[in-house]
């Protein structure tokens, strides 16, 4: 068994993996079902790749929320923001904060996946494109094998970073979940999360010509059974009667998270004015203009109503009830709201059960040697760089506790004591292992 680990999907998670395990030592192979690594990692913050959230592990810790944030608690303290941004900097990546957001500073998602396959290239760590797991078995003895259509292949650990089940098209198929659920793992049910939503409030379509507009703030308050539950704020985009932005998604999110189905919706479109402040801003917006749509474009809200003020606003415009008015824009009611599915989803809610998983490890604990990092998993959170850093963090913690066990003392006498392999090596072993897996793969790749 020449192979250390197996690192099924080469997604976040998985490239970080296979970069942290070459920089170990490891003798490891990255396998992935599509034709190029990192798809969905190119969709990222709208192609801008948001790679974390500044801050201390234990802010990050407070933002999952439970349970995921006790999970992933060992993973964090052992890679904080400063330790993720000061590892890409190695690698060649300046980042910047923008709202305290981490981006790659080019803000482009490119240089990131350039950043992650020159690396590899570097570290001449093997991957094996269009190469879709198909199962993996348990061998008696130790180590598994990881069958991908007529290639099987051997390891002495695997981990799955598989992700999600959103985006079909970059490869998150749910393979990992499955495979995990075929070796008895259990397996939480799937729910969208961080979803854009469907309203009928026809005068909160977008009446410009561009294709998607919005609202720098606003504030989502979350009701359910009679009572508010949770709020959210941030931007609001809208298209048609389709909203999305980072409001929106966080408010799906903590719905799906707590598999509530009865809820509904308010809507604050002046999060940082008081009522008294924002009816004064709009008299005097109104006494400039004597029209209610010009006064609301003079406060920013342009390009947000298509099908005229709802008569509540008109009422109060004509009244000059600004008090009604600013009321009304306060707590906007989102009507028959409906998620949209999660194959549009930005992450998976769902997967490999967290109680199936070691924190301190990543390791399952039915199948000794079976490692899961990233999105396969059941954790998420909220918008602004923390699923990506979740997905980062939890696969360095495995493949620390992976290199361990590999280069562990009892390990090395192991191996010194085991019959040579020779035999099974395959063609080209005695050369490098870029020369043996695929000098040319990566003399060509992305460049």
């Amino acid at each position: 068994m020449n192979t250390d680990v197996i690192i099924i999907g080469a997604g976040a998670a998985g490239l970080m993996a296979a970069c942290c395990a070459g920089e170990a030592g490891l003798n490891g192979l990255l396998i992935e079902r599509r034709h190029r690594p990192g798809l969905k990692l190119l969709l990222c913050g709208n192609n801008r790749c948001n790679l974390s959230h500044s801050g201390t592990a234990e802010t990050l810790i407070q933002e999952y929320g439970e349970p995921v944030g006790s999970f992933l608690s060992t993973a964090l303290q052992e890679c904080p923001p400063a330790v993720l941004r000061k590892w890409f900097g190695s690698c060649g990546l300046a980042t910047t904060v923008l709202k305290d957001r981490i981006y790659p500073r080019s803000g482009k998602a490119d240089d990131v996946l350039h950043c992650f396959t020159d690396r590899l290239r570097d570290l001449e760590v093997p991957l094996m494109l269009n190469c879709p797991a198909q199962k993996i078995a348990a061998i008696p003895g130790g180590g598994f094998e990881i069958i991908c259509g007529k290639v099987r292949m051997q390891s002495r650990f695997v981990l799955v970073c598989t992700g999600g089940v959103s985006y079909p098209k970059t490869g998150s198929v749910g393979d990992g979940q499955r495979m995990a659920g075929e070796l008895g793992l259990r397996l939480e049910p799937y729910r969208a999360g961080l979803a854009g939503i469907e309203v009928s409030n026809q005068w909160l379509q977008i009446r410009s010509s561009r294709e998607e507009a919005g609202i720098p703030s606003v504030r989502i308050r979350i009701f359910s059974q009679g009572r508010e539950i949770a709020g959210t704020e941030g931007n609001l985009l809208a298209s048609g009667n389709c909203l999305r932005g980072s409001a929106i998604f966080d408010a799906t999110r903590i719905l799906a998270r707590r598999n509530i189905s009865d809820f509904s919706l308010l809507m604050d479109l002046f999060p940082d004015l008081t009522m008294q402040a924002l009816a004064q801003n709009l008299e005097a917006a109104w006494r400039k203009t004597k029209q209610a749509a010009a006064t609301l474009n003079a406060l920013g809200l342009e390009h947000v109503f298509s099908a005229g003020l709802s008569q509540e606003l008109h009422t109060g415009f004509a009244a000059g009830d600004f008090t009604g008015v600013a009321t009304a824009l306060k707590a906007v009611p989102l009507e028959d709201v409906s998620i949209r599915p999660l194959k549009e989803a930005i992450v998976t809610i769902g997967g490999v059960a967290l109680d199936e998983i070691d924190p301190q490890s990543m390791e399952s604990r039915k199948l000794p040697g079976l490692f899961f990092a990233g999105e396969v998993l059941d954790i998420d959170g909220p918008t602004g760089g923390y699923n990506l850093h979740a997905a980062f963090a939890s696969a360095r913690l495995a493949i620390r506790m992976i290199a361990g066990k590999v280069h562990s003392p009892a390990a090395k006498k192991a191996r010194k004591n085991r019959p040579s392999d020779d035999a099974r090596k395959p063609p080209n072993a005695g050369k490098s292992r870029k020369a043996a897996w695929g000098k040319k793969f990566w003399d060509g790749y992305l460049r």
